[in-house]
């Protein structure tokens, strides 16, 4: 296979990158501008430097004076164009990296719930933070540093070819051998920059895991454990960093050699055609310094090799995370519905996370508006999944599911998450105020509301009594909360929300006897104005439904009341003296 450094795609990927720039093009254009100032201050400089040192060996004092005169005029000019090119660079870079975070962050809180069940929460950090950084700097500094480098080779080329045709050539001859390491050593820069992008994502999953999980690490007595898996991560991409700075200094030391010899070259045959008389003192002095921008100009381009690579690896997973990595687009339909009576129906629904293994098969069940309906089941028996069908955060494989006889895949975002809340067993608070917690299910809700919503939950009482009541930071995933409080405080907001069909998930399950006897009477009135749909591991929470749904295996096995299924339905039965049976042995160890 022909070995070679960039392919179509890899060039399709720069382009889209590029687009980035169309917004800065005026800023864009002025740091051009600077650019061809920069190339035109470098052509100049060696001729007054050349006529400097001539005029000093010459004697001749004026033009001495005149020439650091113009010297100094020139530094001036470089110093004000270098100041607003180093102004413009940093304003582009920042710019781009705002822009593609703004667009990746996006595209992050549209993946479908499937990406994040399948991708860690580092893999997204990683490219959110290390790749935006790295795309904007080749985009700008590199990207424009790379355009002066390529026009100082033309332009200088032309240069040292008027001063000294045979000096040029030996110049120009150093190139090939240049390109030749370039594309040598370009497809291993590429695969190592790709292992290190893979281990960089799990390096900062890691760490984000130990972060989030330290109360476990330290309950749990595996601090070191966890400390020597950072250090297995960090040793691997330190010995990586390591090996592609090696690889990447051996192609710069190939170059730096080719250019050395070079130099070498040139000055003998530039003394050669001085003391032949065929080339002066001041024009060999101008095409030394121009010999030497030509050189470094083209060690340049061949050493971006080694940032293209990566930054190519760095586009590959910005516009793969922006491309939905593979995941289906999560689409939702474009009816608007603004008011919902609440009656909810599953028509022969089926569902499989994992081709071929079913989880739901073909289940159809009516839950009409303004009751209260119970999912009850063993574990792994598809309760949750009809909670992530309903909320749309995956598709059913066949059949469909309506409200008020609408179906759900036409509702859009906004009427989907409006008119459906839930409350998970473990639901997630963020590290802000209580009241800023609730504030984010209604906005506008007065202070009257909030409290009215916390004392219906049974936490108002409890926020009281905190030293800044209602403005307490709670901490990280509500930290600072028991469990039961974090799921009073989600009730709390989910009534504060006013949904018209509310989904309980495990609500009550970490409450206490009193605070659950509260939240089932709160349940209760909730149920005359919304349909509420509870999934229980705990029957005892759920035998006042209207009616108990029983799954099993991802099928529906029995459907009725309390009072019917107990002696009608052998699993529902089991399960229910099951749970019977662990109360008493709990009640027994108690006394």
């Amino acid at each position: 296979m022909k070995n070679r450094s960039f392919n179509k795609e890899d060039f399709v990927l720069i382009k889209r990158a590029l687009q980035y720039i169309k917004p800065y093009k005026f800023r864009f254009i002025s740091a051009f501008i600077c650019i061809l100032s920069g190339i035109a201050f470098g052509l100049i400089q060696p001729l007054l430097w050349a006529r400097l040192l001539t005029s000093l060996f010459g004697m001749d004092y004026n033009r001495t004076l005149l020439s650091i005169f113009h010297i100094s005029i020139f530094y001036v000019l470089q110093a004000v164009v270098g100041f607003l090119q180093s102004y413009l660079f940093s304003f582009l870079s920042e710019n781009i990296i705002y822009d593609l975070k703004r667009d990746m962050y996006r595209k992050v809180l549209n993946l479908p719930v499937r990406a994040f069940d399948e991708m860690r929460v580092g893999d997204f950090i990683s490219r959110l933070h290390g790749d935006a950084s790295s795309i904007a700097n080749v985009i700008t500094n590199q990207l424009l540093n790379t355009v002066v480098d390529i026009l100082k080779v033309i332009v200088i080329g032309g240069a040292v070819f008027s001063i000294s045709v045979p000096l040029a050539v030996i110049v120009i001859t150093a190139f090939p051998f240049s390109y030749f390491i370039f594309s040598r050593y370009g497809r291993k820069l590429r695969e190592k920059n790709k292992e290190i992008a893979k281990v960089n994502d799990s390096y900062f999953s890691d760490i984000q895991e130990s972060i989030s999980g330290i109360r476990e690490i330290k309950s749990l007595g595996i601090k070191e454990s966890k400390f020597q898996s950072f250090l297995s991560l960090a040793a691997d991409l330190k010995h990586r960093g390591i090996n592609l700075s090696i690889l990447n200094t051996l192609s710069q030391t190939l170059s730096q050699g080719v250019n050395f010899a070079t130099e070498i070259a040139v000055l003998a045959a530039g003394g050669y055609l001085i003391l032949k008389g065929d080339l002066s003192m001041e024009y060999f002095i101008a095409f030394a310094s121009y010999s030497n921008q030509f050189s470094a100009s083209l060690m340049n381009v061949t050493r971006l090799n080694s940032s293209i690579q990566q930054v190519l690896i760095s586009l590959e997973r910005i516009f793969g995370l922006m491309d939905n990595l593979s995941y289906s687009k999560e689409t939702f339909g474009e009816r608007r519905i603004k008011q919902i009576e609440g009656n909810i129906k599953f028509e022969n629904v089926g569902f499989e996370y994992t081709e071929n293994t079913p989880v739901l098969k073909g289940i159809s069940f009516k839950v009409p508006q303004n009751k209260k309906i119970a999912i009850v089941g063993s574990s792994g028996s598809g309760k949750t999944t009809i909670f992530n069908l309903l909320l749309r955060f995956y598709n059913p494989v066949s059949g469909r599911i309506t409200i008020d006889d609408n179906d759900i895949r036409e509702f859009d975002e906004e009427s989907i998450r409006s008119h459906i809340s839930v409350v998970r067993q473990d639901s997630f608070l963020f590290n802000i105020s209580i009241s800023d917690n609730l504030l984010l299910a209604k906005p506008s809700a007065t202070e009257k509301e909030i409290k009215e919503a916390c004392m219906k939950a049974s936490i108002h009482e409890f926020i009281m009594n905190l030293p800044q009541g209602y403005n307490s930071i709670i901490g990280e995933n509500g930290v600072n909360l028991s469990g039961g409080q974090k799921q009073r405080l989600a009730i709390a907001r989910t009534l504060l929300k006013g949904s018209k069909i509310i989904l309980f998930d495990e609500a009550t399950s970490a409450l206490d006897n009193e605070s659950q006897y509260y939240i089932k009477k709160a349940v209760n009135e909730m149920a005359k104005k919304h349909t509420v749909v509870i999934i229980a591991h705990r029957l005892s929470t759920v035998i006042e439904a209207d009616e108990i749904i029983v799954l099993d295996k991802g099928e529906i096995v029995g459907q009725g009341a309390h009072s019917l299924l107990i002696h009608t339905n052998s699993i529902y039965k089991r399960l229910y003296e099951t749970e019977l049976s662990i109360i008493r042995e709990s009640e027994e160890r108690v006394v």
